[in-house]
């Protein structure tokens, strides 16, 4: 959570260091690729895929991480990290609905409740104190579709997850993601390219991205769910707002109002609401 929590300030570092967002996601993809495949090949835990679940992992590159890294890159172009963090931290709240949707589980009060909540916390965050709106529409519209194709992956996931192991899946998408960015930089970046930007806080910043956000949290994240479940271990994820305002407000500077505060705890308290009765 730490990890993650880190990946929202160093990707805003990153963008105000003028690194195009699909030149910043393709390098990242590029330097987890290369990570995983070195540290699965070396323990021998690495599957190949199935002729018949090549849909799958094609359907979970589309949702994450081509869709997912779109709506966060661009998205955090726009908005804080702080609030970027608090918009993506809201992706459990809707999980159990597309779950409804997807495989017929049933919503609870809770559920719902827990959504209204997290709404009201955000509105706290993204309004100033003299009750002006100052943040972009645009950018939340960005991010919320970064929080749509993470619900997206994980309907996809429940396909494959009993087939493959989770660090066989993470480091197959992450490739498959690399063909995916590659077009796309092709088109839209490589004409913005500039290898001067690359300073070393910079190159720095995006070797640590790939290696600890993009595959120490998924590996670590997948070994405490084997060892405590899913419900348990999600309960964890409500850090990252807290943690990614602290970073940011010690790196970046971002101001910590009391109201931004108060929004940051509401989301969490609303994410704890949500998941009381698995956390039972």
């Amino acid at each position: 959570m730490i990890f993650w929590g880190f990946s929202f300030v160093g990707t805003k570092i990153s963008l105000d260091g003028n690194i195009q967002p699909i030149t910043l996601v393709l390098i990242r993809l590029i330097v987890s690729s290369v990570f995983m495949l070195i540290l699965t090949r070396s323990l021998g835990i690495l599957q190949n895929i199935k002729k018949k679940d090549i849909k799958w992992f094609l359907l979970i590159a589309f949702f994450e991480p081509l869709c997912y890294f779109l709506g966060e890159t661009y998205g955090l172009q726009l908005v804080t990290s702080t609030l970027g963090a608090v918009l993506i931290s809201t992706i459990p709240l809707f999980v159990p609905w597309a779950a409804w949707i997807v495989f017929r589980e049933k919503v609870s009060l809770l559920n719902l409740l827990g959504i209204v909540i997290s709404i009201l916390g955000v509105l706290l965050i993204i309004f100033e104190p003299n009750i002006s709106f100052n943040v972009s529409l645009l950018g939340i519209a960005l991010l919320f579709i970064a929080v749509l194709s993470a619900v997206g992956y994980t309907m996809v996931l429940r396909h494959i997850i009993k087939t493959y192991s989770p660090v066989t899946i993470i480091t197959w998408q992450n490739i498959l993601g690399i063909f995916a960015f590659v077009p796309l930089f092709f088109v839209c970046d490589v004409h913005l390219f500039n290898i001067s930007l690359f300073t070393p806080k910079i190159i720095i910043t995006i070797l640590c991205l790939g290696i600890f956000p993009s595959s120490l949290s998924y590996v670590f994240y997948s070994y405490a769910v084997k060892e405590f479940g899913v419900n348990r271990s999600t309960v964890f994820t409500n850090l990252i707002p807290v943690i990614t305002a602290i970073f940011a407000y010690i790196i970046m500077d971002e101001e910590l109002t009391l109201l931004k505060l108060t929004g940051i705890f509401v989301v969490i308290f609303a994410l704890f609401i949500s998941q009381i009765n698995k956390i039972r």
